[in-house]
């Protein structure tokens, strides 16, 4: 009896639930995958009314492609418009990203800290070499020189850690269970979850659940949640990059000054349709409630299921919007300093320091972070570009790595001596503001910056 009572705990332990999966993906996803999750919901969803609060996407589009021909795309810790007054509207807002992969993850790689320089050389090369798909085309040792394979373990690490989640695998099998992993997955959860992947999926397909369940040793419904459950992952993470169509970039959070210079937090509401329940199919199944036929019951449950998923949907649209809606209230609290004035005064923040003040666990704060966008005087950001480690200083001051590097740019800019100045004399510039970082470190920043060395600078 008490193995059976701890056989049957670790099973409820394991058993995924399909609506909590449902709404981690719902917190990832960026506007417009949000609105093609929303249409593709109400093409099979009758309960579902959509009622778009703007014009269509394309029109938006359309109408301000001659405002956003005009400016490029920056990496992730450099704003996406310039401070242009005109810019003010939610829609005039909108940018277009022609970023491809491989310039994601190198941006993204040029702000990762806990890797090796030798091991972040690997990675750069490997990068390079990810198909369309983001996978390597050959093994990671083959796409790389002899003197950089001691290092491709811990640059493939980094790679995979990335966003989007899957990137730098083998094949779509692997990238599958690196997302499953990436969103929490492990133990004999995902050992189970790998079986499926690897070896189960045509069986999957042809509708053989009770067979792969007996096989997996393991009961029906945890093969069916893991089925489901593998259904919201990208097979091919890297499609989205590079495409041959535009994406146009929507802010979702808006934080500016108003006309008394106090800061105003704004939730864009009209980013995402409206989405409403149906009074009649809640009639109806009223209706049928009583209706002791078999058709009669057929139909209440039809009902009763498009509803179920019908309000699952709206209530992971509100949980998105209310959890967005007290990141940016933290952000606004703890990132004072640059909504008022500027990039260099972005303050070192962590996502785990959000959780803990909105009392979520800190993946929560990582997924309602990926792939939005909040609009500033200073131009539209990466709401993620806002969170940064902190760099070490005198006194009570905080900067983040990415106010640290506006700093060394605005040295450089304001250098009147007549001598380029050295890493190392930054460095020195730097520590008469309280900031205590090595010439090396300084090096990096620059390098990252793309700002030539003194000596080039000199010529």
């Amino acid at each position: 009896m008490i193995s059976q009572g701890l056989d049957l705990s670790l099973k409820q332990e394991l058993r995924i639930s399909t609506q909590l999966l449902q709404t981690m993906e719902t917190l990832s996803l960026s506007t417009e995958e949000l609105r093609e999750k929303i249409r593709k919901e109400a093409e099979t969803n009758p309960a579902l009314i959509i009622k778009d609060r703007t014009a269509s996407y394309d029109e938006i589009a359309s109408e301000y492609r001659t405002r956003t021909d005009r400016r490029e795309y920056y990496s992730d810790d450099a704003p996406i418009l310039g401070n242009d007054k005109e810019d003010t509207n939610w829609m005039e807002g909108m940018v277009r990203s022609r970023e491809t992969l491989q310039q994601h993850l190198l941006a993204e790689l040029g702000m990762t800290n806990n890797i090796s320089e030798p091991a972040r050389k690997t990675a750069e090369t490997l990068i390079t070499a990810l198909d369309k798909n983001g996978f390597f085309p050959l093994a990671p040792e083959l796409l790389v020189k002899e003197e950089e394979r001691p290092y491709v373990s811990e640059a493939v690490k980094t790679i995979q850690s990335m966003e989007p989640d899957g990137v730098g695998a083998r094949d779509w099998r692997e990238s599958l269970i690196i997302q499953a992993e990436a969103k929490g997955m492990k133990g004999d959860e995902l050992k189970l979850f790998s079986a499926l992947v690897n070896n189960e999926l045509e069986k999957m397909k042809a509708g053989k659940t009770d067979q792969v369940a007996k096989e997996l040793r393991t009961d029906k419904e945890e093969i069916e949640a893991l089925y489901a459950f593998l259904k919201t992952l990208t097979p091919f993470p890297g499609r989205r990059y590079g495409s041959d169509y535009d994406q146009y970039i929507i802010p979702e959070l808006s934080i500016k000054k108003d006309e008394n210079g106090m800061l105003r937090m704004q939730l864009n509401k009209n980013a995402l349709p409206l989405v409403e329940i149906d009074q009649s199919y809640t009639d109806m199944a009223e209706e049928y409630r009583n209706d002791k036929s078999r058709e009669g019951k057929e139909t209440e449950k039809f009902i009763k299921d498009k509803l179920s998923s019908a309000s699952a949907l709206i209530n992971q649209l509100e949980l998105r919007a209310n959890t967005l809606e007290k990141t940016g209230a933290v952000l606004m609290d703890k990132q004072r300093e640059f909504f008022l004035n500027g990039p260099k005064y972005l303050k070192g923040l962590t996502m785990q320091d959000v959780a803990d003040e909105i009392g979520v666990h800190e993946a929560t704060v990582s997924r309602i972070a990926s792939s939005k966008y909040i609009d500033t005087d200073y131009g539209i950001y990466p709401i993620r570009s806002l969170f940064s480690n902190k760099v070490e200083s005198d006194g009570n001051e905080n900067y983040s790595k990415n106010a640290v590097k506006e700093i060394i740019g605005e040295i450089i800019r304001e250098n009147s001596s007549g001598k380029a100045l050295s890493d190392q004399k930054i460095s020195d510039k730097l520590a008469e503001r309280g900031i205590k970082i090595a010439r090396r470190t300084v090096s990096k920043y620059r390098k990252e910056m793309d700002i030539d060395s003194s000596f080039e600078r000199a010529k």
